[in-house]
This record gives structure tokens, sequence and C-alpha cells, in this order.
């Protein structure tokens, strides 16, 4: 299990957050450029939105839609590029910044960050109500609540959602998709330690997520058990299933001996290459007619697109998101870009962009960047991010951490544990208590060499 605090919440060892964020590849070059007042324009035809915050403000107006990674650090971007020549609005369903790539862990409760003082710091209006479409030719949105937010600029970081299985009961199951459902299944796993009885749980989905679920069970567990009664948690039953046939596939062949050993060790059981018809809260029946009986059903079935997106115009690949140009851009929709988990991006050497925290906190820099530059008259920039490295928590095993596309190890046990842990709690997360300034530049860092 990881610290939820670390040093996320201390504004000390700035420097030494950057380069580490440098070095994996979570940050990466955003042209620095300033504003120059003289060229202020509206390059996709349209005047400045009519004022809808700040009596006598006609600033020109960006609106972004979704508070996740990529939705902040656009905001951040974008205060940065256009300094206090925008107006910026962020538009969320909740006041939390949720560290999803955090909820297989324990203590889900503890794994949000207060939006509001990180916006009032950049200067960004927080408007909290859902976003339930968009008029394109007017520029506003249209909110749930309350009036619509008219835009010059709008920025869609609307991220994803878990794709629920097609089978009966999928809809009632346990997952970890937001704060809120980690917090439901962990109070589960707690009234579950109250059962001197051996305990079974299901985790449908080998992916990255199922599988850092998985080798993490036991010790949630036994986070809600007294030490007198701790060998519940050992002796539980994990089963992990997939209709893939192979473990995490989406991670390619080079971690999987580090995986299988891992699951291994902890003693967590697979069913792969089976399809399943039915679920319960109590049962997995499968395609041959066998059933498993559990006390916990969790799926960790993979992403796709929030719904949000659909109402922009354009091409979309199979997990719903739209596809951009190299300034994330949507090509029928000139006044909009779209970033995050919403996108289908070209990384610039050949690759597209997945739905992940490390693409999500690039994207919403260069998002962010580009939509003021836009704004103001200036030449966008094309969006690249060469790097890309994966660390896949192995509970008890530690980690295994790789490089590139193919996924070399590089790093495997509790060293990569150690990486895990130090982007668990600090490379995701915005410092609390930083400034204006300090923010800013944690929107535009460069990039340095893959630690060797």
């Amino acid at each position: 299990m990881t610290d939820t605090t670390m040093s996320y919440t201390t504004m000390a060892g700035l420097g030494q957050r950057r380069e580490f964020s440098r070095a994996l590849g979570y940050v990466q070059p955003v042209p620095d450029l300033p504003f120059d007042p003289s060229s202020a324009g509206s390059s996709a035809g349209s005047a400045p939105a009519a004022d809808d915050g700040a009596a006598g403000d006609i600033r020109p107006r960006i609106v972004i839609v979704g508070g996740g990674f990529a939705g902040f650090w656009a905001a951040a971007a974008a205060r940065r590029v256009g300094g206090e020549h925008l107006d910026i609005t962020l538009v969320s369903t909740g006041p939390v910044l949720q560290m999803r790539p955090r909820f297989y862990e324990a203590n889900p409760a503890e794994l949000g960050v207060d939006l509001q003082p990180l916006l009032e710091a950049l200067e960004v209006t927080f408007v909290v109500d859902v976003a339930v479409g968009v008029d394109l030719e007017a520029r506003s949105l249209r909110l749930q609540s309350q009036q619509p937010q008219r835009f010059d600029r709008l920025i869609v970081a609307t991220g994803s959602v878990m794709a629920r299985p097609p089978v009966a009961g999928a809809e009632e199951a346990f997952s970890i998709d937001t704060q809120h459902d980690a917090i439901v299944f962990d109070a589960h796993l707690a009234a579950l330690a109250d059962d001197s009885r051996p305990l079974c749980i299901v985790v449908v989905g080998a992916g990255f997520t199922g599988i850092e679920l998985a080798l993490e069970l036991r010790n949630r567990v036994a986070a809600h058990l007294s030490t007198t009664s701790a060998n519940l948690a050992e002796e539980m039953r994990i089963v992990l299933v997939d209709r893939a046939a192979t473990l995490g596939v989406e991670l390619g062949p080079n971690p999987q001996t580090a995986i299988a050993t891992a699951l291994a060790d902890a003693r967590v059981e697979t069913r792969l290459g089976v399809s399943i018809t039915e679920l319960t809260d109590q049962s997995v029946t499968f395609a041959d007619g066998s059933m498993l009986q559990c006390d916990a059903v969790v799926l960790a079935t993979g992403l796709r697109a929030a719904s949000f997106v659909d109402a922009i115009p354009g091409d979309r690949d199979t997990l719903g998101r739209l596809v951009v140009d190299r300034s994330l851009r949507a090509p029928r929709a000139p006044a909009v870009f779209v970033t995050g988990d919403a996108v289908a991006a070209a990384t610039g050497d050949g690759h597209t962009t997945l739905q992940s925290c490390q693409h999500a906190l690039q994207l919403g820099r260069f998002a962010g960047a580009n939509a003021a530059l836009d704004l103001l008259g200036q030449d966008t920039i094309e969006y690249e991010q060469l790097r890309y490295v994966t660390c896949l928590d192995l509970g008890r095993s530690g980690a295994v951490l790789t490089n590139g596309w193919d996924r070399d190890v590089v790093m495997i046990g509790d060293q990569a544990k150690a990486v895990k842990r130090r982007i668990n709690t600090e490379t995701i997360y915005p410092p609390a208590g930083a400034t204006k300034e300090q923010l800013m530049e944690l929107s535009n860092t460069p990039p340095q060499s893959f630690p060797r």
C-alpha cells in the first residue's frame, strides 16, 4: 500500500518533483509564448463572448469542461500563455480532482484534491455543474442547473468512464471507476471483514487496473481487520477473470513474466479466455454454464470516452474518442479543442495517445496553451509526447517499470515500487499551496532523459 500524503502536501522539493516528472516523460515541453496585446484577435472567426462572469469583464473567454488531470492543467497552461488577458472558466461536476489512478489502493476517501484553492490561485472561475450540451454556432455551453456559459474557445476534457460489459447484472456490480465507486467498494470490504468465514472476491478484467486491484486486495481487506483476525485476508480467495487468453494483453509480452510471478506469489487465481453471461452480487456465471460463488464482484473492464464528447462533430475511434488535428483542435468545430481521455491524438512518434493519466497531464497542457494561442491570434503548436513509460503496481511483489511502446522492462521489485509510489503520491498531484506562478511553471516543464 502506498502513502497518501508524501510530498504532495508541501511545496518543498518542487525542483526535485519537476526533475522526476521530466525524467519519466510525464511532462514534456510546451513552448512558453507570452501574449502580445497587439496581436489579440479571434482566428476562428468570432468576437469575444458576452460576459457571464464578473460585471464589465469583456476579455476573450475560454471555457473548460471537466475537472480532471487534463482539465486542470489546461486551465494552468491557458493562464500561463494568456496572462491576464483571458477570462478562463472551468466547469466540473464536483469540486474534487479525483486521483483515479490510485483507486485500487486503500483509503479511497482520501484520494482527492480540492480544486477550489488551486483554481483561485490561477484566477480561474469555477462552476460546479453538469454540462449537458453545446451550441457550437452560438458558442454556448448548456448546463444542467445554471445559465449557459458563453465561450470563444471550448476545451473538452470530460474524460472517460468504465465500459461495463453487456451482460445481465453488470450495472449493479462494484467498480473503482470513480471515487464514489471506490468508497462504496471499500465499505463492502469493511463489511466482509466482520465475517469470520472464508471470503472470495472476483475481479473481472485482467488489464492494468484489474491486475493492480487483485494484487492489492489482501492488503485492502487486512486494513479492515484486527491483528487477531488478520489471517482472514491471507486465506481469502481472489479470482481474476478476463475474456482474453493473456494477462494484461494491452501491456504486451515483456512484463508478462513479472505479472504472472506476482499473481502466483499472491495466490491470485486466474480464469482467462472465458466469457461471462451473468453477474450477481454473489456469483459469476460463465458461457460454459459453470458458476463461481463469491462475496463480491468488482469490474475493471476498460474505458471509453465519456458521452459529452459525442456533442462535438467528427471522426471517432473504437473507444468513442474524437480524432483531432496535431494542435488538438476538433477539425469540424474550429472553436473546440479536445483533450485527455476524450481525445485520440497522434503522439508524434507514430502512436496514438492512451486513456492514461500520463497522457492526460500532457494533453491538458497543450490544449490549454493552444486554445489561448488560437484565441489571441497566434499560431498553435503541435502536440507531441515522445516518451512513454509504464509502471504497474505488483502489490507485495513491488512493481514493474517499462520504457517505450514495446514496454522494455527496466526495473522490477522494490526499486520499481519506489518509482510507482512517487508517481502515485507526487507526480500526478498538483502541489497543495502552490502559487499562481508555481502552477504556471509546472504547466510548462522541459524534458530530460529517462533514468537508467
